[in-house]
């Protein structure tokens, strides 16, 4: 059974809100101008009640300072991968990217010759 997108980012939410040792009501705060009802709004989409539009959610990985893409990260590893690769220089970035490209390629190469 797939995991569904409000819920996956709900969980990276709350994760990331986590990690930042934000309150909902802090993270709220962040993104709206109402503390009370932007501690609401987050306690909403971390409860999957509400869903974030793509420009909310973009506030709120800016505000968490997390790549957007994490929010929406369906596995753990990809989740943390982004996390990483974010604190990496363009160069580092560029390393990693080239290794990892290498590296499928031989999987795939190996796959093809099966």
């Amino acid at each position: 059974m797939t995991t569904s997108v409000a819920a996956i980012f709900a969980k990276r939410l709350k994760a990331a809100r986590s990690l930042r040792g934000l309150s909902q009501r802090a993270l709220g705060g962040l993104v709206s101008d109402d503390k009370a009802n932007g501690s609401v709004r987050i306690n909403r989409y971390e409860q999957q009640v509400n869903r974030a539009d793509m420009d909310t959610a973009a506030a709120l990985a800016k505000a968490l300072n997390v790549p957007l893409a994490y929010l929406f990260a369906e596995d753990d590893d990809q989740a943390d991968m982004l996390l990483a690769f974010a604190k990496l220089t363009k160069a580092e970035r560029s390393k990693l990217l080239s290794q990892a490209k290498q590296l499928a390629a031989s999987k795939q190469d190996a796959a093809d010759k099966t």
